[in-house]
């Protein structure tokens, strides 16, 4: 009777150790689950459901958003304007001849050929020391025609839009060719003399046509392209 009583208790401390063994297996087991678990919940979730997946107001968050540096910062087009044939300081040899000028401004506007008085249709440039000068192109056009004139020396014409037109004259060393596409500024040759105008000395002289009639060109300088085609 006595040894069944003991080895009923060493039977039970068995049952009780294999009991507590299984439950911190259990115990471990759980933690571990629990572990991984919380991990993946801390995960972005990213589903179908367009409020679930709600991209940032803030653009520097959005990769697609291509916000340029101040580097790549557009710079702002400055339209160009009609400019002077010549750079430097310079003398206004011929004016154009207009009927309400005074009658000392009359006379830079008359042109004596030598054997007849005529009427500039456009502005002679010069320069003080009656040197040679660049004679500039005083837009973008393009190069229409190039003549040799025996009174009015080279000839070039520029076209800078269907209805205006600018013509230099009394010029030699010409750096253009017909077809030539020429940019505001660009020297297209030299300013020298003419036989019609003996008296200006080496000088150039600027014509300008808007729908074919000759205008002042001191009323183009400063001004835009669409400026001008639209007042005609």
């Amino acid at each position: 009777m006595k040894e069944k009583i003991k080895r009923f208790f060493i039977e039970k401390k068995e049952l009780l150790i294999f009991i507590g063994i299984v439950v911190c297996v259990f115990a471990a087991v759980i933690g571990v689950a629990s572990i991984a678990l919380s991990s993946d919940n801390e995960k972005p979730v990213v589903t179908d459901d367009p409020t679930t997946n709600t991209p940032s107001d803030d653009p520097k968050d959005d990769p697609t958003t291509n916000t340029p540096s101040d580097d790549q910062q557009q710079i702002p087009v400055v339209s160009k304007k009609f400019a002077l044939p010549i750079a430097g300081d310079y003398v206004m040899v011929h004016t154009f001849f207009d009927e309400t000028l005074e009658a000392e401004e009359l006379e830079l506007a008359v042109i004596s050929t030598g054997t007849s008085m005529v009427t500039s249709t456009g502005i002679s440039y010069a320069k003080k020391d009656n040197s040679t000068f660049d004679v500039l192109a005083i837009y973008d056009g393009k190069v229409i025609d190039i003549t040799t004139d025996e009174l009015e020396g080279c000839v070039v014409k520029i076209q800078h839009s269907n209805s205006i037109l600018s013509v230099y004259s009394s010029l030699t060393n010409v750096n253009v060719s017909v077809g030539d596409s020429v940019s505001q500024g660009d020297v297209i040759a030299k300013a020298s003399t003419s036989i019609s105008d003996t008296e200006a000395g080496v000088h150039a002289t600027l014509e300008i046509l808007v729908d074919n009639e000759y205008v002042n060109p001191t009323t183009i300088y400063g001004k835009e392209l669409e400026e001008i085609s639209s007042t005609k």
